[in-house]
């Protein structure tokens, strides 16, 4: 008997879906923005001009 077989399945996480529905896309020309860490063309990670707005509305609260 395994330690674990009294641990039910957890549902499936819907960024996963996204994932499949990514990998099933014929194009060619695609992006995925689902699981990651984005980079740019010089290996910098980019900051979001929303996350930096955010970021300076929390600090002038």
């Amino acid at each position: 008997m395994s330690h674990f077989s009294h641990i039910t399945e957890a549902l499936v996480d819907s960024i996963f879906g996204l994932t499949a529905a990514f990998l099933q896309d014929p194009r060619e020309n695609k992006i995925n923005l689902g699981i990651g860490v984005y980079k740019t063309e010089e290996l910098q990670t980019p900051i979001l001009s929303c996350v930096k707005q955010a970021e300076k509305d929390l600090l002038e609260e």
